[in-house]
């Protein structure tokens, strides 16, 4: 990969993150205003489990698109042109947008059957509103059809901000409507501006369509061929999503018999967890992933290795600080972002114990995306389905050895144990497809890189003890500057030590900050 793609993918990243950052930070405020709106009753039972049914049903199959698509259209427009790529992609449109809405059309009609089942301790009441409510959201799948072959293509032109925004302007409708309604009794202008998030999704992505030469077409050609090699790859791409959700039920499942708020505590330790690989880690993936689909598309396999450790250095680079500032900050952390209220100092400590295992992980968890996707550039999404099937097995054996001596921890560490050996099956793969990979290179980076990040880590806590001297008090600001002052010194120090000792991440990072800024003070 050369020097300037290396400064561009860093810039797109940086985009990308941003507007995830930003998309978390409405999600909390969504959350809050509807605990506040609603409390905790049947009532907010009854709405989020009526907004699961088209979530589940749906943005799996959306998010599998945005995978399959992106390396099929890519491998069309390098052999046959753009106008074969667009035929491909008016087709896949149009077969998503039919099976949405049967899928719209059987939840209109099976919701009343299908959740007593699902959850049969509602009471009759808010059950009939679970209906109601669901019926209300079905018609979001039809948007989201669109938005996600939207993102698809947009990607794979290398256009990341309109399908990274998705989740902002969606949260944007949302807390819209909960500022709007006062009460329990109009909880379905929250179903309706769900709806209208989702609306929001399609439309800040599809005026951007016809500038890359997209015109819509009324066309399906179900014996195309490039639609069944669409097919035939999405099955084990939602196949391998579910598998490795349900990791979380598995945990769940062991938890429920071990101390009261461990399930709780598991819980809120992945959502803080799930910030830097979720937001950081998935702005990497998400900009590279384009380029990993071109270079197979152009046969040009030795790019595609270089291109593959290039991307798993940079991952390196920017997880493993976060990882070292969660396990040595995991308490103050814990306690910015949950305690207050009922949420004591006890469920903090039990929060945090699980976190620090999880945070071991942070970098495999980011990496498990990356090489996934390696897999679907490859056109190959049984491999990865066969990793995460096997992951899911060992996170059940190391759960088991675990849960004994470490309690909840155990279960997190066990996570972070399945998914490191999920990513040396995976590489070990990669390198018999693709020859020899510079895997000692790798090795070396992440060496410098774990090593930056611990003297960073060192640093960042004789810096904390400091600010504890310095600043006090116990309200949130306190806690935040003096929590920021021990983080902001991990990422300093592991930036400057990088630039000392040659890492070539922090180089293109500061070549293209120098452009960046060297334009601006041109104008």
């Amino acid at each position: 990969m050369t020097s300037a793609r290396g400064r561009s993918i860093f810039k797109a990243a940086g985009l990308v993150s941003l507007a995830l950052i930003a998309s978390r930070l409405l999600g909390y405020l969504r959350e809050s205003l509807l605990a506040a709106r609603f409390g905790a009753t049947h009532t907010t039972d009854a709405y989020l489990v009526a907004q699961e049914i088209p979530t589940a049903l749906f943005a799996s199959v959306s998010a599998a698109l945005v995978m399959v698509v992106i390396p099929v259209y890519r491998s069309v427009v390098e052999r046959r042109g753009e106008a074969a790529g667009w035929r491909l992609i008016n087709i896949v449109l149009n077969a998503t947008l039919i099976l949405a809405v049967l899928l719209v059309g059987l939840g209109w009609v099976l919701s009343p059957s299908f959740l007593p089942m699902l959850v049969p301790g509602l009471p009759p009441a808010a059950l009939s509103l679970a209906v109601n409510l669901t019926r209300i959201m079905l018609p979001m799948m039809f948007f989201l059809a669109v938005a996600g072959v939207a993102s698809a293509v947009l990607n794979a032109n290398s256009m990341f901000t309109p399908p990274a925004l998705m989740g902002f302007v969606s949260n944007v409708a949302v807390v819209g409507g909960l500022l709007m309604v006062s009460g329990p009794g109009q909880i379905h202008w929250v179903a309706y501006a769900v709806v209208l998030g989702a609306v929001f999704t399609m439309l800040v992505q599809v005026p951007w369509l016809p500038r890359l030469g997209y015109r819509y077409e009324a066309v399906l050609d179900w014996r195309n061929p490039d639609l069944h090699q669409v097919l035939r790859l999405i099955l084990p791409v939602i196949l391998t999503t579910l598998a490795v959700q349900s990791q979380n039920f598995v945990d769940r499942y062991l938890a429920s018999g071990l101390a009261e708020g461990s399930i709780s505590a598991l819980n809120y330790a992945v959502r803080v967890n799930s910030l830097p690989y979720g937001v950081i880690g998935a702005a990497v993936t998400t900009v590279m992933y384009p380029l990993l689909a071109e270079l197979v598309a152009k046969g040009q396999l030795d790019g595609l290795g270089n291109s593959l450790v290039r991307g798993l250095r940079m991952l390196s680079f920017v997880l493993l600080p976060m990882s070292v500032g969660l396990i040595l900050f995991r308490e103050p952390v814990v306690q910015i972002f949950f305690q207050r209220g009922a949420f004591d100092p006890r469920a903090t400590e039990a929060t945090a114990f699980a976190l620090q295992f999880y945070a071991l992980g942070i970098l495999f968890f980011g990496w498990l995306d990356f090489l996934n996707r390696c897999f679907f550039a490859l056109q190959d999404t049984l491999t990865p389905m066969i990793a995460a099937i096997g992951m899911v097995g060992l996170n059940i054996g190391f759960n088991l050895l675990l849960v004994g001596p470490l309690s909840h921890g155990g279960l997190a560490l066990g996570t972070s144990l399945s998914t490191m050996v999920a990513i040396l099956f995976l590489l070990w793969r990669l390198a018999r497809r693709l020859g020899a990979l510079d895997l000692r290179a790798l090795l070396r980076t992440v060496g410098l890189h774990t090593g930056t990040a611990v003297a960073g880590g060192l640093a960042g806590l004789g810096t904390y003890t400091l600010a504890q001297r310095l600043v006090d008090g116990s309200g949130l600001a306190a806690q935040a500057v003096r929590l920021g002052a021990g983080l902001g010194m991990i990422v300093v120090v592991h930036v400057v030590l990088g630039a000392l000792f040659g890492s070539e991440e922090v180089a293109e990072a500061r070549s293209g900050l120098l452009r960046k800024f060297g334009k601006r003070s041109q104008t």
